[in-house]
C-alpha cells in the first residue's frame, strides 16, 4: 500500500476527477477507494492516528467556525466538501505510514527509477507531439516540457520526492541515479522550483546538518549537478531563476517578472488575511473567497497582464495555509520544521546502518515537503502534503524504537 500512496502523489495527482463540481486529482479517487478497502479488511486504527485526528478533528471545527462567521463565505461549499475527504486521507495515510515496515520503505526507491522514467517519456510524448498538450504551449517556447504535468513547477515538486529518496540511497547506484535524473529534468523540465529546491537541499545537508559524512556528499554532488547545467548554458538554465529571485528581493514596485509577482503576493495575500481575520483564517481551503485581499502584488499582476493568477493556492503551502488557518498555521511549521530537525540530528548519530537507511526515506519526504511549502506549491491534495502524512508515523514509530529507548529496543544515540 505504501508504494501505491507514493505513486499516486508523485504521479497520478495531475490527472482530474469531477466531484460535486470541484476537481480533485485521480490520487485522491484512487487512495480513498483504496482506504475503503484496507479499513475494510483492517478495522483497526492505532493509538496514534487516533490522537493525530482528534487534534485535527478539533482544528476542522474551529476552522470551520471561523468561516462560517468570516469575512467571506462564498467558498464554504468547497470546504464542506474537501475537509472530510482531506480527514479520511489523513487516517488512511498515518496508519499506511505506521503500519509500512522497512523493507516497504526500502522498496520506494525501487520503484522512483520508474516514476521519474514514465515522467521523462511524458516529456518525449510532449516533444514529438506537441498538439496533444495545448497548454504547455507556453512553456515549450522558453524550451522546456512538462508532459504528464500542467507546467514544470508541477514536475519539479511532484518528482523531487523522487530524487530525494535516491539521493539518501545505501547503494551507489541509486544514488548516482538520483543525481542523473535532476541533471536531465534541469535540461528538459528546468524550473526555478527545482532549483531552488535543489539549492535547499545543498543549504541543509551540507552546510546546515553539517554532516562530514554522505549527507555532505549529497549536497557536494546536487551542487555539482547545477554548475554542469548552468556551464551548458546559463542565459536558458539559471538566469530566469536569477531574475525571479532578484524580482522578489526588489519587491512589488520595481519588478515586472510574473513569478516574482506571483510568489510576493501570496505572501502579502497571508499577511493581509492574517490580519483581517484577526489571526484566525479565511477557513481551510477558503484561500480565493471573495474579496480578495487587495495587495499591492495582485494591483501589479492586474495591471501588467491583465489576468488573476494563483489567488486559490497562495503559490505555496505555507502561504496558503496562513491565509486559511492564520497563527495555527505558522504554528504548525514552527512544530514540524523543530520536531525534524531533531530528527535529522538523531539519524545524523545513529549506527545502526540498515535502520538508518530506512528512516532517511521518510526524513527526505518531509524536508521535500517543507522545502517545497516555501518555495512553490499546490493545494492540500498536489502531493506534497500527503506524502507527508506517510511519513510523519513512520519517524516516530522508529524514533520510539531506536532513539527513545523503548524496553528491549537497541538504543545508539551518541556521538
Amino acid at each position: 500500500m505504501l508504494q501505491l500512496w507514493f505513486v499516486a502523489n508523485t504521479l497520478l495527482w495531475p490527472f482530474n476527477v469531477e466531484l460535486l463540481g470541484y476537481k480533485l486529482g485521480l490520487n485522491v479517487a484512487v487512495l480513498a477507494l483504496a482506504g475503503i478497502f484496507w479499513f475494510a479488511r483492517r478495522r483497526k486504527v492505532t493509538r496514534f492516528t487516533v490522537s493525530a485526528l482528534l487534534v485535527m478533528l478539533v482544528f476542522l471545527l474551529a476552522s470551520y467556525l471561523a468561516a462560517r462567521t468570516g469575512i467571506c463565505t462564498d467558498k464554504l461549499l468547497k470546504f464542506e466538501v474537501t475537509a472530510p475527504v482531506l480527514f479520511f486521507l489523513v487516517l488512511f495515510g498515518l496508519e499506511v505510514g505506521w503500519q509500512a515496515s522497512e523493507e516497504d520503505w526500502l522498496k520506494l526507491q525501487r520503484i522512483a527509477p520508474w516514476i521519474l522514467l514514465a515522467a521523462f517519456a511524458g516529456f518525449m510524448v510532449e516533444a514529438i507531439y506537441p498538439a496533444g498538450f495545448p497548454h504547455q504551449v507556453i512553456y515549450r517556447a522558453g524550451g522546456k516540457l512538462s508532459g504528464l504535468f500542467s507546467e514544470p513547477s508541477h514536475v519539479a515538486f511532484s518528482l523531487f520526492p523522487c530524487l530525494a529518496i535516491l539521493l539518501v540511497a545505501e547503494k551507489k547506484q541509486l544514488r548516482q541515479a538520483g543525481m542523473w535524473a535532476l541533471f536531465l529534468l534541469l535540461i528538459f523540465s528546468r524550473s526555478s522550483t527545482l532549483i531552488g529546491l535543489a539549492v535547499s537541499w545543498i543549504l541543509f545537508y551540507k552546510f546546515i546538518l553539517g554532516s562530514a559524512g554522505r549527507s555532505a556528499r549529497y549536497g557536494l554532488g546536487v551542487a555539482i549537478v547545477i554548475a554542469l547545467a548552468a556551464t551548458v548554458n546559463y542565459d536558458l538554465f539559471l538566469k530566469p531563476t536569477v531574475d525571479r529571485a532578484a524580482g522578489i528581493m526588489a519587491m512589488h514596485h520595481e519588478t515586472k517578472n510574473p513569478s516574482s509577482l506571483v510568489y510576493l503576493q501570496g505572501w502579502q495575500d497571508a499577511w493581509i488575511n492574517l490580519e483581517r481575520t484577526n489571526g484566525l483564517g479565511l477557513g481551510f481551503n477558503m484561500m480565493g473567497c471573495d474579496p480578495l485581499p487587495d495587495s499591492d502584488a495582485r494591483y501589479m499582476i492586474d495591471k501588467l497582464y491583465g489576468i488573476e493568477l494563483n489567488s486559490e493556492d497562495g503559490s505555496t503551502m505555507f502561504g496558503k495555509l496562513v491565509s486559511e488557518t492564520g497563527v495555527a498555521g505558522i504554528l504548525f511549521f514552527i512544530l514540524l520544521i523543530g520536531w525534524w530537525f531533531r530528527l535529522e540530528k538523531e539519524i545524523q548519530k545513529s549506527r545502526e546502518s540498515m535502520k538508518l537507511f530506512m528512516i532517511k526515506i521518510p526524513a527526505a519526504l518531509i524536508f521535500s515537503f517543507l522545502a517545497s511549502a516555501f518555495i512553490r506549491s499546490a493545494g492540500y491534495f498536489s502531493g506534497g502534503l500527503l506524502l507527508m502524512v506517510i511519513a510523519v508515523p513512520a519517524a516516530v514509530k522508529w524514533r520510539k524504537t531506536h532513539i527513545a529507548g523503548v524496553p528491549g529496543a537497541k538504543c545508539e544515540n551518541k556521538e
